[in-house]
């Protein structure tokens, strides 16, 4: 069986490497199996959420621990934040894009595999948030909503490239501006920056179950 880059999904169970996927009689494509993978993987991250978000109060969602930190609304508000900025680049690069001649694996690029090694959770490396990226909504429902519907487009992004060489078009990123990467390595990268605020969101509601635990009121 051959095997392809898999996308970030260690904290959602998913594995790294899935293989071949079985359509059928016959065999899937090997690069629609990839997008497969990335648009489960959005969608697990949603489900989680939701999960995550079930039963909790706004001062849950909204409270910030430091005066440094951001608050679960914040966390959402940047990755909707992000997919905006990115999906228009990546589509007009996805438009780009030739049809695939051959049944093969798409790759990622090494220098992005790299990056996304380091968004993954639990990450020791943090970086600056560009201006354009820092949370602006505190309002939780706002938030969510804004999240959700940057999700749908984030799935619509990924469908579209179904049966295209996006690894072969490069885009430039919208934040920051020496840096490219093929529209394939993006997606995953996207995917694996909302699993490392995923992750930093379920730290939040840890930290803020364990101060009700010490101080019960």
């Amino acid at each position: 069986m051959r095997m392809f880059e898999g996308a970030t999904g260690s904290i959602l169970g998913l594995p790294k490497f899935p293989g071949v996927m079985r359509v059928g009689t016959g065999m899937m494509r090997i690069s629609s199996a990839q997008l497969d993978a990335l648009l489960n993987q959005a969608e697990k991250i949603t489900l989680k959420g939701e999960t995550l978000f079930a039963g909790r109060s706004e001062a849950d969602l909204t409270t910030r621990l430091e005066c440094r930190s951001w608050s679960v609304s914040q966390c959402l508000d940047h990755l909707a934040q992000t997919t905006n900025t990115f999906v228009p680049a990546l589509s007009s690069a996805i438009a780009r894009a030739s049809s695939l001649t051959t049944d093969r694996t798409l790759r990622t690029g090494a220098l992005t595999r790299m990056f996304i090694g380091n968004l993954e959770p639990p990450y020791r490396l943090r970086f600056k948030v560009p201006v354009l990226l820092i949370p602006r909504q505190q309002d939780f429902n706002s938030a969510w909503g804004g999240f959700q519907e940057s999700q749908a487009q984030l799935a619509r992004t990924i469908r579209s490239a179904s049966g295209l060489a996006i690894d072969r078009v490069r885009v430039k990123s919208p934040v920051y501006a020496r840096f490219s990467y093929n529209v394939y390595g993006a997606l995953r990268m996207l995917i694996a920056h909302e699993c490392r605020h995923l992750w930093q969101i379920e730290q939040i509601l840890e930290a803020l179950d364990g101060a009700k635990t010490c101080n019960p009121s």
